[in-house]
């Protein structure tokens, strides 16, 4: 057991270009909610009107609007350098490109250390611009998963101690099935024997809920009465519902939109599927499922295969491989002996190595190098 504590006496700022909300949003107002139980200062800097900036201000943060543009934008960068001295900021964690230059600009004119999450696993361009960015705008990078740092250090030939590897972490307190959690099947009116599949994301297209639809459809002629559950809200949902009315599987899927607590419907699954095709690190949801005991399909790119090995903890599939995607689907359902062994294997993975307090503790530690604060043992 870990018992490293760290002082938690400075005050961090995290900023953020994008206005939306997924699981990148959300891990930051969560981060920045652990922070200040750990009696750290936060204060976040976000895009006017956006998700995140709401949220954190209904949570209760110091929050301020600043409008962050492409190119040049020194306004924003002057915004920066006033909140950091206003606020007495003594570390910036930067999430995306764009805040990351403006923000990371102006804590190096403030003379202070700089932070850059690095949450998608797409690849970063193999430019001086880019490695610089990187390396010189930022003291440490912190990647969602192994597979993002290896690229980083292999693609881009960045430093291997500049990059640490913090997955994200789940509470495991919430997702579990000990808590007194609702019944989602009765209040959908699902039957017990039904066999449910379910897939819980932001509804954007990389994600593959067009290629889960498809798969679906595929196998509703063998497996009676299966149902798909989609929990999330997103920019493609009129092209989902489109695309559930041509097939004729209105019976079939349910879109039940955004959930706070998705915990009662992934409870309500027989296999949770994520069947991405592009951008994933090591992903929030296939763990938050694996710590509901459920067996979980995704595909093998990014970080997915650092959660779920192929066989082990879950099934793998080639990205966009409908075909490939069904059959899993198929096999599942056909053997529940499966479903319970994958089920137990990524249980104990889940709570050995994406635990939201092991996040946080390596967050924790970064921030303690950079500022120079002792760690001590209780």
């Amino acid at each position: 057991m870990d018992t490293t504590s760290y002082t938690s006496d400075f005050s961090l700022l995290h900023t953020e270009w994008s206005s939306g909300w997924g699981g990148q949003e959300i891990r930051i107002l969560a981060e920045s909610k652990a922070f200040r139980e750990r009696g750290v200062s936060v204060s976040i800097a976000a895009q006017p009107g956006g998700n995140l900036l709401e949220r954190a201000r209904a949570e209760g943060f110091q929050v301020f609007p600043v409008r962050m543009h492409k190119g040049l934008n020194l306004a924003a960068v002057v915004s920066f350098m006033k909140i950091i001295r206003a606020q007495r900021i003594n570390i910036v964690h930067a999430h995306s490109s764009v805040d990351h230059r403006l923000a990371g600009l102006a804590a190096r004119l403030s003379g202070i250390p700089v932070v850059r999450s690095r949450h998608l696993s797409t690849p970063i361009k193999r430019s001086p611009f880019s490695k610089a960015l990187y390396t010189k705008l930022a003291d440490r990078v912190i990647t969602s998963g192994q597979f993002i740092r290896d690229a980083m250090i292999t693609d881009n030939g960045m430093p291997p101690d500049h990059i640490v590897s913090v997955p994200a972490g789940i509470d495991v307190d919430q997702f579990s099935l000990t808590r007194d959690l609702p019944d989602v099947r009765s209040q959908l009116g699902l039957p017990p024997d039904i066999f449910v599949v379910g897939i819980v994301g932001v509804l954007r297209s990389w994600k593959g809920h067009a290629d889960l639809i498809k798969a679906i459809d595929l196998v509703r002629k063998e497996i009676p009465g299966i149902r798909l559950l989609i929990v999330g809200e997103g920019p493609v949902r009129e092209v989902l519902e489109q695309q559930i009315r041509d097939a004729g599987l209105q019976e079939t899927v349910l879109m039940v939109g955004h959930q706070k607590d998705p915990a009662p419907y992934m409870k309500a699954m027989d296999v949770a599927v994520l069947p991405s095709y592009a951008n994933e690190a090591t992903s929030q949801v296939l763990p938050q499922a694996m710590a509901m005991r459920r067996p979980v399909i995704t595909t093998n790119i990014g970080g997915l295969p650092e959660v779920v090995r192929h066989e082990d903890t879950g099934l793998l599939v080639p990205p966009r491989d409908i075909g490939a995607l069904a059959k899993a689907i198929l096999r599942l359902y056909q053997e529940p002996a499966l479903r319970l062994k994958l089920a137990d294997a990524g249980y104990e993975h889940t709570q050995r190595n994406f635990t939201f307090k092991g996040m946080i503790d390596r967050t924790h530690a970064v921030y303690a190098d950079l500022l120079g604060i002792s760690a001590s043992g209780d």
